[in-house]
């Protein structure tokens, strides 16, 4: 079990490190028809969709329910898990003590340390999971939802400047 966390947190000290998210072959500057003014945008259609579009850095972003608490997330494609900030672990009440951040990864700026935790229940896209693996990450400046959540959404597809995520 460590050894995937060790796996995970070396993913997602890799994906903070990056600066953009590009995505080859997409012309971001094409013109993408607005659902919503809103960044984030539920619609019906055939089946229900979240439509994240993308923010000026070139990232997607979205609001969830983390164990009925409103937290803000760097949807990331390329992170194994989710990832939590301290800050936000702290929010959300989970008492970590110095003890239990291990070191989980080699970065660019040296060890990373990383806890794994347990989320009672995560809600995003109006879909709700229970007893998701996390990870909080030392010196994480964005919480980061990971494959190990998108996975189990549904589908996650960019169209241009838009990400959506559709429900199973």
């Amino acid at each position: 079990m460590i050894r995937l966390y060790i796996i995970a947190l070396a993913a997602v000290g890799l994906m903070c490190m990056a600066a953009v998210f590009v995505v080859p072959g997409v012309d971001h500057a094409a013109p993408v028809a607005v659902v919503s003014s809103k960044p984030v945008t539920k619609v019906k259609a055939e089946t229900d969709a979240l439509l994240l579009r993308r923010d000026r850095s070139g990232q997607f972003h979205l609001e969830a329910s983390v164990n009925s608490n409103s937290v803000n997330f760097l949807v990331d494609t390329g992170a194994d898990m989710l990832a939590l900030t301290e800050d936000e672990a702290a929010n959300l009440g989970l008492n970590l003590s110095p003890g239990d951040f291990q070191p989980v990864m080699q970065t660019a700026s040296g060890v990373g340390y990383g806890a794994p935790v347990k989320l009672d229940e995560i809600e995003v896209a109006g879909t709700t999971l229970r007893d998701v693996d996390a990870v909080v990450v030392r010196g994480l400046s964005v919480n980061l939802l990971g494959q190990s959540v998108l996975r189990q959404l549904g589908g996650v597809e960019l169209k241009g400047d838009t990400m959506v995520i559709r429900s199973n």
